[in-house]
């Protein structure tokens, strides 16, 4: 009589195999939390992987096990803060009453970019920098996902304030255009800011926190009365 197969070597195989992913995915945000402090604390330019490895206790070529290039680190950090800054998006559009939901999605947007100063920074770099490290296939990648989070999110726009299809992604795009922008407008070089900290450069430095807010609510107030038909 033949007898059946014992099932707990493949068990544990499987177990074996979810606890390497899960301890693959821990480094690889061990990895990507390293590159972000490292960034965060002198965002002028990009730490080297060695500068990445050493700060996230692993070897270099630990980190090329994960990423090619340390440019890849980077968009990889850029593509998480971009879905989060699109998730602010969803929840300002779902949450709030309609009386409120513009000047929920400014405070919401505002804020997330105040509590993330690397993203644009980052997002500066894009495509001088950060893209011509890619492959085409991880290029695509990148941009694919961006799309459909937009996409996503527009549509959200679209449903909770009534307007025609493709409208919502619209308005965040330029929106964002407009944010980047005057961020950089207003991203002073270090050795400049002692000198325009005088009263008398006062007009041209303004906050950006309230500065975006200002600017975003102006400008989507005005884009939504032309869509919106007259009462």
């Amino acid at each position: 009589m033949s007898k059946t197969p014992d099932a707990a070597p493949a068990a544990r195989l499987q177990k074996a195999r979810a606890l390497d992913g899960e301890d693959k995915a821990v480094r690889r945000a061990d990895i990507l939390a390293a590159a972000r402090a490292l960034f965060i604390a002198d965002s002028r330019q990009l730490p080297s992987a060695a500068q990445i490895a050493q700060a996230a206790g692993l070897a270099k070529g630990t980190v090329y096990l994960y990423f090619k290039t340390k440019e890849e680190i980077f968009v990889a950090l850029l593509a998480e803060d971009f879905a989060g800054l699109l998730q602010e998006v969803h929840a300002a559009f779902r949450e709030a009453e309609p009386a409120q939901v513009l000047p929920r999605f400014v405070e919401r947007f505002a804020a997330y970019l105040d509590a993330r100063p690397e993203l644009l920074r980052l997002d500066a770099m894009a495509y001088s920098v950060l893209e011509q490290n890619l492959s085409e296939a991880q290029l695509r990648g990148f941009k694919l996902e961006l799309v459909r989070g937009l996409v996503a999110a527009g549509a959200v726009i679209d449903g909770a304030l009534g307007l025609p299809a493709g409208r919502g992604v619209a308005l965040l795009l330029r929106s964002y255009a407009l944010t980047r922008g005057l961020w950089q407008t207003l991203d002073y070089p270090p050795q400049l800011r002692a000198l325009l900290s005088e009263p008398v450069f006062a007009p041209i430095r303004p906050a950006f926190p309230q500065e975006l807010k200002e600017a975003l609510t102006e400008y989507l107030r005005g884009a939504l009365s032309e869509t919106r038909p007259p009462r």
